[in-house]
Order: structure tokens, then sequence, then C-alpha cells
């Protein structure tokens, strides 16, 4: 009797040792999942951002219009291969499916940032196991989250990205110094048309960047307004790149009361856009490379 009572014990010990293991394991894999989850999405998010102008450049480039104004995106969002061995096994071979657009983003990008497929996939799995449902952005529902949701995913945050952009594009007009950029808008429109351009204002809802399209002959110049009082720095250069795509112009540039930045003009040079004052508007030409 006494050993039957030693052997049981020893049995609810290794029991309670059993179970502690276990509940010391979940936990670490939890905490391992949330910190994978969390590593995930601010990588994600952090690699949007730092390249959000560019990612509305092409996707602008990529669009492509019909006759009757509707829009079709699908060289812009791609089609790559879900499965993680069948995208390596395309990167590897140079699959034109991650060429352009989204997917060549995702190669380029961040592959390059996570270091491998294996590892991307590994905080991707963690992500979808602490996040069980996704907003997509595409077809416009919350749905539960899958494994080969992660195109979808990284398509919706990006999607997100540019919207915001266009978006914030809208409500600056309507905000703050409306008015004020209303009025030198149209000083600059009254110069550039006392010499000889013809010139429309973009609407706006959706201007992409872009104030005024002045034209002569082949010349389509986009150009953006600033009334500021400090220097302009590289966002506007970034965005009257993205406009002069979206509007099909054959040159950009920033006219500016207050300057610009050491980097704005640095960025400009590498981006072909032309930063200049009011007073150099009567003489466009001259700066049209």
């Amino acid at each position: 009797m006494k050993n039957f009572f030693i052997l049981i014990i020893f049995i609810i010990f290794l029991i309670f040792i059993i179970v502690r293991d276990y509940q010391i394991k979940k936990k670490k894999l939890k905490l391992k999942n949330a910190l994978n989850s969390n590593f995930f999405i601010k990588t994600i998010n952090k690699l949007i951002d730092e390249n959000k102008y560019n990612l509305l450049e092409e996707r602008i480039r990529l669009r492509e219009i019909d006759a009757y104004g509707n829009e079709d995106y699908k060289k812009w969002i791609g089609n790559p291969p879900l499965d993680e061995k069948a995208i390596e096994k395309n990167i590897f071979n140079g699959s034109k499916r991650f060429k352009e657009g989204i997917p060549y983003f995702y190669e380029k990008v961040i592959l390059k940032e996570f270091g491998s497929t294996e590892l991307f996939f590994e905080k991707w799995r963690s992500y979808c196991n602490e996040n069980p449902t996704i907003d997509d952005e595409i077809i416009g529902s919350i749905r539960k989250l899958e494994t080969e949701d992660w195109f979808v995913f990284i398509a919706s945050q990006i999607e997100k990205s540019c919207l915001n952009l266009i978006e914030k594009s809208y409500s600056s007009k309507k905000k703050g110094n409306y008015k004020k950029g209303i009025r030198f808008e149209n000083h600059c429109m009254e110069i550039l048309k006392q010499n000889g351009w013809e010139v429309k204002e973009t609407p706006i809802t959706g201007d992409q960047g872009v104030d005024l399209i002045a034209s002569i002959n082949d010349l389509r110049i986009c150009i953006q307004c600033k009334d500021h009082e400090k220097a302009i720095g590289n966002k506007a250069v970034q965005e009257i790149s993205a406009g002069k795509l979206f509007w099909k112009g054959t040159h950009a540039i920033i006219v500016s009361k207050s300057g610009f930045t050491k980097s704005a003009h640095q960025l400009a040079k590498s981006n072909k856009v032309e930063l200049i004052n009011e007073y150099q508007l009567k003489d466009l030409e001259k700066f049209i490379v």
C-alpha cells in the first residue's frame, strides 16, 4: 500500500511537471507570436511609409484608362504566386510576375528587408495567429485571414497609403491656406497667360499635386504653386513628380515664394523637376530642359 501511495504521488508530480512545461512552452510560443507579429506589421508599415510617394507614382504610371474613363489597376496590383516555394522559384527564374507594380515592391523592398522568404513567412504566420481577420481593401470587406492572404494584405496596406495621400491632397485644398494658395495660383496663371501660355487649372479633387497645366506647342508643363512662409522640402518634389505622370506632362515645375531646402534641390535634380520663383515664370521656357 505504501509503494502504491508513493507511485500515485510520483504520477501526480510527473503530470504536474508535464502540464507546467506545456504551459511554459505555450506562453513562450504566444510571446514569440506576439513579438513576430508586432515586428511584421511595424516593418511593413515603415517600408510603405518610407516609399509612399514612389508607390503612388507607380500606381499612377501603371494605371490604364479606357475611352470611357474607366480605370484599370491590374498591372499595378499584379498577380504573383502565393505559395512560399513558388515565390522563391519565380524570383530565382526571373519571372515577369515580379517585374512591376506591388509584386516588384514586395521583392525588391520588403523581401530585402526581411532577408528571405522563409523569414518573411515566419513573421507573417505569427501575424495571422495574432490577427485572425483582415480588412481587405481590394474586395472591400472584412474576412478571415488565411496564410495565402499575404499578398492581399500587403496590397491593402499599400492601397490605404496611396488613397490617404490622394485624400490629404484634396483636404489640404480645403483647409488653412486655401484662399491664400488660390490667390497665388491665380497670380501665377496671369503671369503665364500674359507671356503666351495656355493655362488650365486642375480640379480640387484628385489634382495629384498639380495646380496648373501650362501649354505651348508640344510643351505641357505641370506646375505646383507654393505660397508658404518656409522653404519647400522634398514632399512637394515627390508630389509634382507623381502628378506629372498622372497628367501626362512633358515637364514639372514648382513655383515657391519662400525658396527650397537643399535636399529639395537635390531630389528635384534627380527627378528632372525645375524649382523657380514667381518672377522667373515670365521666362518659363528658359527653365525647360
